[in-house]
């Protein structure tokens, strides 16, 4: 994956950079916001949604009449499902406790599954092993994953 989307900027850069490759620092952020806000054929969707839950807004939206898209009931009630399939669904908890004398690469990093208790914020959840264990909280590099 990483080396496909190098293979992407590279040939960005190919046509972009000037003979004396003294502006590649100026050509990378606009092909970054153009590959961000650009819809994928493999996922229909942009790279900015699926990362950010939302789409970029370029500088281009401020000026246009259009209005942003206003969160209908249809929306809410399903946002609301969602999130309720978010509560109780069980994830795997990333812990990598490295033991002495064992290959890092050959122990084990996931510990679960864990059942989701709460969401406390955006990134922060409440999991607990199983109801007779302690609950055990948790955030952003550590959120659950379906």
């Amino acid at each position: 994956m990483v080396e496909r989307f190098n293979r992407k900027i590279e040939n960005f850069l190919r046509t972009a950079v000037n003979e004396k490759k003294t502006n590649r620092d100026i050509c990378i952020p606009p092909f970054l916001l153009a590959y961000q806000s650009a819809v994928h054929k493999s996922t229909g969707k942009t790279p900015a949604s699926v990362v950010f839950g939302a789409e970029l807004r370029l500088p281009i939206d401020s000026i246009s009449d259009q209005p942003r898209k206003e969160e209908g009931v249809d929306n809410y009630i399903s946002h609301l499902q969602d999130w309720l399939k978010l509560i109780h669904a069980e994830v795997w908890l990333y812990n990598p406790k490295r033991t002495k004398g064992k290959s890092p690469k050959l122990q084990k990093s996931w510990e679960g599954p864990y059942i989701v208790v709460t969401q406390l914020n955006d990134v922060v959840y409440r999991i607990q092993k199983n109801p007779q264990h302690e609950d055990c909280t948790d955030a952003l590099s550590r959120t659950p994953s379906q």
